[in-house]
């Protein structure tokens, strides 16, 4: 049996029961689970025990219970609807009342109202039975008027709804216009709720743990008790406190998942850039180690006496065939040393791609324009006239060029 739900509740599971006092002074429970999974409410059990307080039920009770006491001890009266429930506006129902002795409960419908009282020391008998049994009471009821949160599940026909010796006679908008009891009233159809069947006998609990499961939707049926309603606070603001904490947990979770996320991706970008550093320095490095070992061996190679690929019989071939008749040859130097003195010793080395010629002309002439020959030749990088002057010994003009290659 279930009824669809489309609130949000505190409560996923709770029971209900009618304790219905016998005459014999002997206890008859209808007990009735129901849980709430997502937006489906269902009935999970329906027992029933007799017998005395002493052992009120017989199984182990986990979920929440909310009870109403019927029979022997409850009194019922109707009266026109009343706005203000005190001891001086219930003294013509109850002429001997004093409201300080009992539970008293006010049940508005339409114009009506039904008052039920019950001596306190009964109904905190039941409760006590069950408080020794470990199961807590989180609210209770008088009467079967805790039938109004669900007749609208119900069929009734033609406005009288009777079940278990109750009967109510509803007018049309479903209000309750008159309610007498008989024990030997019984309904005249199976009763049910929504499309499943409720034996009529287990209505009153199905009605009271409806209550309960959604107590914090519905206008309560229940007695004006202070002790009960400071427990039934208590019970929602726990259910209230596991629910939203749970839901801080696993948001929290998240973000601490999140956040173990976000930081792994940024210590695995970290640890990809240092990688690509370290490579980079190691190319660095390699590279500065590469170029050093290339000058060491661009050094020997001067030392070695490495002339740029040309051989000397080569070059001077060269030289000698652009010799012009007006110049004479004193001196061809390729590759001269050169070399600097550190202390005792003196570093010497070969000057490679450089060619000193010397010699004699009698025309400046001739000098240039073979210093224009000798540019336009493919080896030859640059031709300069260091030195051209007037030698009185040789009777002659003496000139150094300076050729690199």
């Amino acid at each position: 049996m279930s009824a669809l739900l489309s609130l949000n509740h505190n409560l996923t599971a709770c029971a209900g029961a009618e304790v219905h006092l016998k005459l014999d002074g002997s206890y008859d429970v209808r007990l009735l689970k129901l849980s709430l999974n997502k937006k489906l409410i269902q009935i999970d059990a329906k027992k029933r025990y007799s017998g005395s307080s002493a052992k009120i039920i017989t199984d182990s009770l986990a979920e929440p219970l909310a009870i109403t006491i019927t029979g022997k001890g409850v009194l019922i009266k109707k009266t026109n609807r009343l706005d203000v429930i005190s001891e001086g506006s219930l003294q013509h129902l109850f002429p001997t009342f004093k409201l300080a002795e009992f539970y008293m409960q006010h049940f508005a419908a339409g114009e009506n109202s039904y008052i039920s009282i019950v001596r306190k020391e009964i109904a905190d008998a039941v409760i006590e039975a069950f408080k020794k049994q470990g199961v807590e009471v989180f609210m209770l009821s008088l009467g079967p008027f805790v039938v109004d949160q669900v007749i609208p599940q119900i069929n009734s026909y033609e406005g009288i709804l009777r079940f278990d010796g109750h009967q109510v006679t509803l007018n049309a908008v479903k209000d309750w216009a008159a309610y007498t009891y008989d024990a030997e009233v019984k309904s005249a159809f199976p009763l049910k709720i929504d499309i499943d069947k409720m034996p009529e006998e287990f209505l009153v609990a199905y009605a009271t743990a409806f209550q309960l499961i959604l107590n914090d939707k519905l206008e309560l049926v229940e007695v004006e008790s202070e002790q009960i309603s400071q427990k039934l606070s208590e019970l929602m603001a726990k259910q209230k406190f596991k629910k939203y904490g749970a839901a801080a947990l696993f948001f929290f979770f998240g973000l601490l998942m999140l956040n173990f996320l976000v930081l792994s991706a940024y210590n695995s970008n970290n640890q990809e850039l240092m990688s690509k550093a370290g490579k980079q320095s190691y190319i660095y490095e390699n590279r500065q180690k590469l170029e050093e070992e290339v000058k060491g061996k661009e050094n020997l190679v001067k030392k070695l006496g490495w002339n740029k690929g040309y051989s000397y019989a080569y070059l001077c071939d060269q030289i000698g065939r652009s010799v012009p008749k007006e110049v004479l040859l004193d001196e061809l130097s390729i590759n001269a040393l050169s070399g600097a003195s550190t202390g005792l010793i003196k570093e010497t080395q070969l000057e490679t791609g450089r060619l000193i010629i010397k010699g004699q002309t009698s025309s400046i002439y001739a000098i240039n324009d073979w210093i224009y020959d000798l540019q336009q030749k493919s080896w030859v990088k640059n031709v300069q006239l260091e030195k051209y002057t007037a030698d009185d010994q040789k009777q002659a003009q003496v000139f150094t060029i300076l050729l690199k290659y």
